[in-house]
Formats: C-alpha cells, structure tokens, sequence
C-alpha cells in the first residue's frame, strides 16, 4: 500500500497538479492563518503516462455546481446521493441535482468523471466557449545565463505550439516580479513589483 506521499507524487506525474497544501483548511479561522496561500501548479494539456488509465474525451459539457459564486465541476470527491439524484459540491457544500441526461446514474453505473482514477477529465463543449484559452507562463529568472538562454527557446517553443487564438500573459520574479504587456508594438513594457521587506514580530 502506497504512503500518502507516494500517492501525491503519483497524481502529480498523472495531473501535473500540485497544491502549496495537500489539505484544506477545516475553517475560515484556520485559512486566516495560514502562512502560504492555497494555491495551485497545473501544466495544462499534459498527457496522461502510458501506464495509467486513458480516458478518453467526454462529449458532453461538464456538471457544474448551481451556486452562482462557485460553479465546481462534478467529480470523484463528490458526495453522491444516488436516490436522491443529487451530488454536494466539496468547495461550498451546495447540494445539487443531475441534469436529465443523468436520470441512469447509480452505484453500479456512474459517469466517468466519478471514477476515482480518471482525476482528470476532458471535455468537448457542446456549448460554444465565449473566450479563447488563456496561458499564464510564471519564469524564475533567477539562472545562469546559458539556463536562461535555453528557457527563451523553451518558451519560444510553446508560445508557438499553442492555438492562434490563444491569450497570452508571462510573469517573471528574480529580485523583482515583472508583469509584461505582450501588445505593445516596438518597445518593452511591463509592470514592475518590487520586493516586500520581511516583517519581524515585535
């Protein structure tokens, strides 16, 4: 049996996800006091390994939770109410019903996205998408400068493998964060943050 940090190291070579927290804080006191943020690392379009399960893309759009704040997309940490019909949204506990076209659902015979090993889906939208994708690269430029010349080409590499209509945004941190303006013809532009001093308790 795998330990729980084997288990996380397997999901992030299966996601690509990894999270500053492996757990959420149990109350609003407790995410007040927390030192680092929940956040999240994703590498989009990553491709499943060759050893794990494939899915392939559902052709239909996901099941969103009703609540207008939140909209989660239904998943294996669901809670599930099969008599019910029903699925509670694991981020703000809104109880939800199934569309329709779920009206089969039960234990013995549930939708791919409550599988516990396909953590990740893909959809084909039926419903047109109003925006194009959006890609947010974050660079550590603090390297050596033969590293930084081959994280140019590695960039320069993906901005080209990505859809036309794809919107773009870089985010560099060394002894400053930069938020670049990639529209600006001719000149370069950007945003500049400088550090923030430590605080000490007194």
């Amino acid at each position: 049996m795998a330990t729980w940090e084997e288990y996380l190291a397997t999901q992030q070579s299966v996601d690509g996800v990894q999270f500053t927290w492996n757990l959420w804080p149990h109350s609003r006191v407790d995410a007040q006091r927390l030192v680092v943020p929940v956040a999240c690392f994703f590498t989009p379009l990553k491709e499943r390994p060759s050893d794990q399960p494939q899915q392939p893309p559902l052709e239909y759009d996901p099941v969103l939770c009703q609540k207008a704040s939140c909209k989660a997309i239904l998943n294996p940490l669901c809670y599930v109410d099969f008599r019910a019909k029903t699925w509670v949204c694991p981020f703000c506990n809104q109880r939800n019903p199934f569309p329709a076209h779920y009206a089969a659902i039960a234990e013995d015979n549930r939708p791919p996205e409550l599988y516990p090993q396909f953590t990740t889906i893909e959809y084909t939208l039926k419903k047109a998408t109003t925006m194009p994708p959006i890609f947010m690269f974050v660079v550590d430029t603090c390297m050596t400068s033969e590293e930084l010349k081959a994280l140019k080409e590695s960039l320069q590499t993906a901005l080209s493998l990505l859809p036309a209509d794809a919107l773009v945004g870089i985010i560099t941190y060394g002894r400053m964060v930069q938020l670049h303006e990639l529209n600006v013809q001719g000149i370069s532009r950007s945003f500049v943050f400088k550090d923030i001093p430590e605080r000490t308790k007194n």
